[in-house]
């Protein structure tokens, strides 16, 4: 990127956009753009829009595009007073413009010397609703133990996201609340009855590192890279780039850029997973 300046944000220089045209629909001589484009952001795909930026920008000499980042942003509230051109976040907004160009899966974790190995999706809808309350309702050869929730602060994208594939309403007030994948992480290695969520690739990444955590398998199918790829993981949530009804052509063209071949291999390289999975 051009500039960046970190305070108590992060903010990257860059040129970014999106909008949700089908990959067919992509020009490949996309006009030349010029200008300063914001993005904001508060979840765990600051890495993934940071290297969108910094691509987009070496493809157009005149665009910078500023990455404001802080897990007190409000993306959608800054759209509507138009301060930002895009927000990125997990869901769409009816009264906005919105566009997914990746997926997340979403891994439920639990301590390594939880018995509990695997869940149907809709015993993980009981346990994050608040009406399984005990392992042994799970497992019959569980502890007799109350389950331990562990939430993701409303910032982080995919709590959203979890809630909107379980198709529940809220995740009980009592469940002790946490911002980042790592906080997660380390508060259930240290509880044996904690369950939480996070997303896939820094889950897969701690399991890999030896950290003692289980990862469930849900519906008999194993959390894993090449299962959320080809879909057959069932949690899963979009990550969507957010925009007025009337963006700017600047903010079309980097839309344009993230839905590209070379865009969605970006989106591959920082473990996200592509929309199209030929």
């Amino acid at each position: 990127m051009k500039a960046f300046l970190f305070s108590i944000c992060i903010l990257f220089s860059t040129a970014i956009w999106v909008h949700a045209l089908p990959a067919q629909e992509l020009s490949l001589n996309e006009p030349e753009v010029s200008g300063t484009l914001l993005i904001t952001g508060n979840g765990p795909e600051r890495h993934l829009v940071a290297d969108l930026a910094n691509a987009f920008e070496e493809n157009h000499f005149s665009v910078s595009v500023d990455v404001f980042w802080h897990e007190h942003a409000k993306p959608i509230r800054t759209l509507e007073l138009r301060e930002t051109d895009i927000g990125v976040t997990g869901y769409q907004a009816p009264h906005l413009r919105s566009t997914v160009v990746a997926r997340d899966g979403i891994a439920i974790v639990t301590n390594f010397s939880n018995p509990v190995s695997e869940m149907s999706l809709s015993q993980v809808a009981g346990v994050f609703s608040g009406e399984i309350r005990y392992w042994s309702q799970i497992y019959e050869e569980a502890p007799e133990m109350r389950i331990r929730l562990v939430n993701r602060t409303a910032n982080q994208n995919i709590r959203q996201g979890l809630i909107d594939v379980l198709g529940i309403t809220r995740i009980p007030r009592s469940a002790k609340m946490v911002d980042q994948e790592r906080h997660a992480i380390n508060t259930v290695t240290g509880d044996l009855a904690a369950i939480t969520f996070v997303s896939m690739a820094p889950a897969l990444r701690a399991k890999e590192d030896g950290v003692a955590i289980n990862l469930m398998f849900i519906d008999k199918v194993e959390p894993e890279y090449q299962t959320v790829l080809d879909k057959t993981y069932p949690l899963q949530r979009p990550v969507v780039f957010t925009t007025r009804k009337d963006p700017t052509s600047l903010t079309l063209a980097f839309e344009q850029f993230a839905l590209s071949p070379e865009g969605q291999r970006i989106v591959k390289a920082n473990h996200y997973y592509p929309l199209d999975t030929n």
